[in-house]
C-alpha cells in the first residue's frame, strides 16, 4: 500500500470514530512529531540565524531606511 492510500485509510478511520480520547491521542501524537523549522536548516543556515540573533542582541541593526540609503534604493 502506498503512503497516500495509508493516509486515506487512517483518515477514514478517524472520521468514522466517535472516540474523543482516540482523537485527542492522535492529535497529541501528531503534535509531538512536528519538527521545529530550525531543526530543518543546514548547519550553515543555523549558524547564520544564530549570528543574526547575536547581532540583534548587541544592537547591531540597520533600519529599512538605512539599507535603502546604503544600496541607493531611493529614486
Amino acid at each position: 500500500m502506498n503512503i497516500e492510500a495509508e493516509k486515506l485509510s487512517v483518515l477514514q478511520q478517524i472520521i468514522n470514530t466517535n472516540d474523543l480520547d482516540l482523537i485527542r491521542d492522535i492529535k497529541q501524537l501528531l503534535n509531538s512529531k512536528q519538527v521545529d523549522w530550525f531543526d530543518g536548516l543546514s548547519k550553515v543556515q543555523r549558524n547564520d540565524v544564530e549570528e543574526g540573533i547575536a547581532q540583534l542582541d548587541k544592537g547591531e541593526v540597520l533600519t529599512h531606511e538605512d539599507v535603502k540609503m546604503k544600496f541607493n534604493l531611493y529614486p
